[in-house]
């Protein structure tokens, strides 16, 4: 399912014809539309208010960043992601603030995890980890769901 959604990402006219900014990811270079990222992220933003055309995103890859633009782009229908998807992407929009893509992420992780909530702390539904990082990032609907989940 990554994969599948990676493909067409990268395959959307709007990806596929690259844009004025270049992602430098730990993995290789992303060209991306500058504008939608500078509106989308202050952090972003700041970092673009030089003529910079190039933007080093240290500890993220290409595939984030195509799921990430997954949900960001005007891609119809949106690609819907996977739990795994959503996991992925979710430290990435905290860490270069995309409050609104944050807040999104969160909200689908709601709806999802809550079929694997789990006590086992090495499970990937792990309640309180959960929890914590929805207190964290304030997350309100997945603070909601993990409340309600702990008390079934």
């Amino acid at each position: 399912m990554v994969q599948c959604v990676v493909k067409d990402v990268i395959a959307h006219p709007s990806v596929a014809q690259g844009g004025e900014l270049t992602l430098n990811c730990d993995d290789g270079e992303l060209s991306v539309m500058r504008n939608v990222f500078a509106v989308s992220s202050p952090l972003i933003a700041d970092l673009l208010s030089t003529a910079c055309t190039s933007v080093k995103m240290s500890g993220t890859t290409k595939e984030e960043w195509l799921l990430v633009i997954s949900q960001l782009y005007p891609i119809v229908p949106r690609p819907e992601l996977s739990l795994q998807q959503l996991q992925q992407v979710l430290p990435v929009v905290h860490k270069y603030n995309f409050p609104e893509l944050l807040q999104f992420v969160g909200s689908r992780l709601a709806t999802k995890l809550p079929d694997s909530w789990s006590l086992d702390p090495s499970a990937p539904g792990y309640i309180i980890k959960w929890l914590v990082t929805a207190e964290q990032l304030q997350l309100g609907d997945l603070k909601k769901a993990a409340l309600e989940g702990l008390r079934s």
